[in-house]
């Protein structure tokens, strides 16, 4: 494949998106029709913008923009999360960054130093890409947890009730309650994992292979990342509902 897409090239390929606009204007889904056209509109503008911008950050290459970029990422991750979850954003964006965080450093750093070994080892063509694809992955099941977490049922209701008036902590009388946010946000991803590479090739592998790995080398990467994606998942989730508790708690007192 070729390295370099003309923009010329590239303009033509937006040819493909008049089909679907025109059906549906057809069909009389106008409004359908035109929510998409505004989304391509913003996704080509905003991928553009990010193109330039992490093109400037590759070129620096420098440890302490890295660092302040994953915080963004961190932090826009954690207040979308809140903000689809029916969450206060701006009470919920600190704790739930905080575990975005402390979930993803540690798979990242794995990553760096373990598998991928760049020069320097902060190199930003390796960081940012890896750190947008954990934290990608986890954003979908976060808010997941979140959701079922904070919309409860009136059985949940009473059931905290009910453990809290037998002298049971905030976290006790919420366990089964994380449990149930855990498990919903669990299975699509699990399910997800168990048919990976038999119904499709995920994303990192098979860009891989278009970039010129072979075959083999791309599956040793997707595995390493599908591992801390689900770490990362986890461990975000986990921590962000304790946070959430304990956010609950400040605000009865």
């Amino acid at each position: 494949m070729t390295s370099n897409v003309a923009w010329s090239d590239l303009a033509l390929f937006y040819l493909i998106a008049i089909i679907p606009l025109s059906l549906l204007w057809t069909m009389g889904l106008k409004d359908l029709s035109r929510d998409l056209a505004i989304s391509i509109a913003r996704m080509s503008i905003q991928l553009l913008v990010i193109g330039f911008y992490l093109q400037t950050v590759f070129d620096l290459d420098n440890l302490a923009l890295n660092l302040l970029w994953l915080v963004a990422m961190a932090t826009i991750a954690a207040i979308t999360s809140a903000g689809r979850a029916q969450m206060p954003r701006l009470k919920s964006a600190a704790p739930l960054t905080a575990a975005v965080l402390i979930a993803m450093l540690p798979v990242l750093l794995m990553f760096i130093l373990i598998l991928s070994r760049p020069v320097p080892w902060y190199s930003a063509q390796i960081t940012i890409p890896i750190a947008g694809m954990l934290l990608g992955n986890a954003l979908g099941s976060l808010v997941i947890a979140l959701r079922r977490f904070n919309l409860r049922t009136p059985e949940d209701k009473e059931h905290i009730e009910l453990l809290t008036t037998m002298g049971a902590t905030k976290l006790e009388a919420r366990r089964t309650l994380v449990k149930a946010s855990l498990r919903a946000a669990a299975s699509p991803v699990i399910a997800s994992m168990a048919t990976l590479g038999l119904v499709s090739l995920p994303g990192m592998m098979t860009g891989q292979i278009l970039g010129g790995f072979n075959p083999i080398e791309a599956v040793q990467y997707q595995i390493a990342i599908m591992l801390g994606i689900s770490a990362t998942q986890t461990l975000a989730i986990i921590l962000a509902l304790r946070f959430t508790i304990y956010m609950e708690a400040e605000y009865e007192c």
